[in-house]
Order: C-alpha cells, then sequence, then structure tokens
C-alpha cells in the first residue's frame, strides 16, 4: 500500500496534466496561430474556441491542486528551479483570459485579438522552458535546488521549448480543420501541413540530440528500465506525425488529422515517462521520494473522490454543448449556438 499511493497519485496526476496539454494546447496553439493572420480569420479562429478554454483550464488546477498536496517536494524544487519560465507560464493564461474578456465589450478588437494571441504565445513558451528545463540536469541535493535561476535557460531547453510551440501550433491547426467549413477550410489545411512539418522536424532532432549524447540526461535515459518500451512509443509518434500530414492534405475526413495529432501528444508524454520512471524529476528525484505521508494521500482520495466527477461531467458537458462548427469568418454553429462574441 506505501508503494500503490505514490503511483497512484502520479497517474492522477499525469492524466489531468495530459488532459490539459491536449485540449488546452489546441486553444493555446489556436492563438498562436491567430497571431499570422488578419481579423477576420483571427475572430473565427476565436469563435472556434468559444467558451471551451475555460473548461479545459480547469483540468489545470486539478493537475496543480495534485502536484502541491501529493507532492509538496516536487511542487517545491520545481518552482525554485523553475521560477521564471513558471510566472512567464501563468502570466501569458492571465494575459489569454483578460483579453478574451475585453474583445468581446472593447470597440478595439483588433487590438485584444493581438494580445490573445501574444498571452497564447507567452503561456506556450512558459510550458516549453517548464518542461526542457527539467531535462536540463537541475542541481538537486538532498530534495532541494541548489542551482541558479538561469539553470533551466540553455541550447537543448530552447530546441525543446521551440518544439513544443511548434506542436500545440500544429494541434490548434487540426483544431480549426475540425471546427470550420466554408471557404477558410483550404487555408486551414494548408496551416497544418505547416505546423506539423515543423513539429516533425524539431522531433526529430531532438531524438536525435538524445541518441547522439549531446544532451544532459542523454546516457541515463537511454539506461532507463523501460527502454524496450521506447521505441514503440517513438514509432508511434512518428506514426501520428506522419499520418496527420497525409490525412490533412485529404478531404474526406476534417476529424482525422486531430485525432492522429493526438495520438502524436499521447505518445510523445509516454516515451518521456517511460523514459524517466520511478523518477518525478529526472533523475534526481524519484516518485517515492517526492510523495506525501501515506495519511496525507489517503485523506486526499476524499476530496478526489468528490471534484473529480463533478470536473469530468463539466468537461464533458461543455464539449458536447459546443461540439459545433464554425463557418467561413462566421460563428455560427451546427447546433444552433451562436459563439461570435468570442
Amino acid at each position: 500500500m506505501g508503494e500503490f499511493l505514490p503511483l497512484f497519485w502520479y497517474f492522477l496526476l499525469v492524466v489531468p496534466t495530459a488532459l490539459f496539454i491536449i485540449l488546452d494546447g489546441a486553444d493555446l496553439g489556436i492563438g498562436i496561430l491567430s497571431l499570422t493572420t488578419n481579423e477576420s480569420r483571427r475572430s473565427a479562429m476565436l469563435s472556434a474556441i468559444g467558451p471551451l478554454w475555460y473548461a479545459n483550464e480547469t483540468w489545470l488546477v486539478v493537475a496543480g491542486a495534485i502536484l502541491f498536496g501529493a507532492f509538496p517536494l516536487a511542487y517545491g524544487v520545481m518552482l525554485s528551479s523553475l521560477y521564471i519560465p513558471a510566472m512567464v507560464f501563468l502570466f501569458g493564461l492571465v494575459f489569454r483570459a483578460v483579453s478574451v474578456e475585453f474583445r468581446v465589450h472593447s470597440q478595439h478588437k483588433r487590438f485584444w485579438g493581438f494580445t490573445f494571441g501574444l498571452g497564447c504565445l507567452l503561456a506556450v513558451l512558459g510550458q516549453g522552458f517548464i518542461f526542457g528545463g527539467l531535462f536540463s540536469d537541475l542541481k538537486i541535493e538532498s530534495g532541494s535546488f541548489v542551482g541558479g535561476p538561469w539553470d533551466w535557460l540553455n541550447i537543448n531547453s530552447s530546441i525543446i521549448a521551440i518544439g513544443v510551440l511548434s506542436a500545440y501550433a500544429m494541434v490548434g491547426a487540426a483544431q480549426i480543420v475540425n471546427k470550420t467549413e466554408g471557404d477558410i477550410l483550404a487555408q486551414n489545411r494548408r496551416l497544418l501541413v505547416g505546423s506539423a512539418s515543423a513539429a516533425l522536424a524539431l522531433f526529430i532532432m531532438v531524438i536525435i540530440l538524445m541518441f547522439t549524447g549531446h544532451a544532459p540526461i542523454s546516457l541515463i535515459w537511454l539506461k532507463s528500465p523501460q527502454v524496450y518500451l521506447e521505441p514503440i512509443f517513438l514509432f508511434t509518434v512518428i506514426g501520428g506525425f506522419i499520418m496527420t500530414l497525409v490525412r490533412s492534405s485529404k478531404q474526406r475526413s476534417n476529424k482525422a488529422p486531430y485525432i492522429w495529432s493526438v495520438v502524436v501528444f499521447v505518445g510523445t508524454a509516454a516515451l518521456t515517462i517511460s523514459g524517466i520512471f520511478p523518477y518525478f524529476i529526472p533523475f534526481s528525484l524519484s516518485i517515492a521520494q517526492a510523495a506525501s505521508p501515506r495519511s496525507s494521500l489517503i485523506f486526499m482520495l476524499f476530496g478526489a473522490g468528490m471534484i473529480l466527477p463533478i470536473i469530468i461531467f463539466y468537461n464533458i458537458y461543455v464539449h458536447r454543448v459546443f461540439a459545433g462548427k464554425v463557418y467561413g469568418g462566421e460563428a455560427e454553429k451546427c447546433n444552433g449556438v451562436n459563439n461570435n462574441e468570442y
């Protein structure tokens, strides 16, 4: 029981984190892509997001609460070592939320549409450098970070951050293809091909760095007990990229590119976890070391049992209600819900 509870809570942390990255990642990717287009197409992009980002962001709250309660040591180490990118990430989310609300009522929609995209860009870069910083061989001794405030910033973390940016743009473009109809659909497909190609190129670059020993944790990663699983996940990710590119150039299904982009994200998450398990922070702090006492983990089960079903129901309901399409530059929904104010 003592070993099961930390692993159980680790699973509960991974799932909402993955849901946030996939679901809200599409919203953030759309926001980034909106910086590259005109106001008419930007309005259509924001209409495709609609109020879904409210629901998608709840998974971040769940993941943050689990991290703080179930793994306080890891929470402290991550904030100490990655404070700057974490603040960039949070400020980006704040800018996004403020911009959405102000854009609804302001006469300067172009300005607030631009700040929405800028907030999304900051949020994604913050996430990218958090992820890249975790794989930068952080100096951790006796459960405490003893390095400098800029240890997370290096060439490897920068490549990973740009890769995360491209991946979010890919899933965002796939979501736009899935949610739009009419004249702009062909343009959105070309946008998806470009972003998916960039994400694939950067992913291959990161893999080359890992297998040539240029990344700080390469040799340790290759000695992982789960190393036999890594080729399976690696081919899954590459196959997902290829299928995303293939299906984005065909007209038969608008949803298929989004499904395959999700496969890329899930495969990347599985590849990462298999490479560092059983460590929480590679390769300094294990899951068992980072976990709260057994009594705290048991007590938290009661709260999770009450809150998680509500959040799951809320997310399913919101995604069902706003599952319609955006036509051309307008925000008319197939299900009759007009969401143009977003």
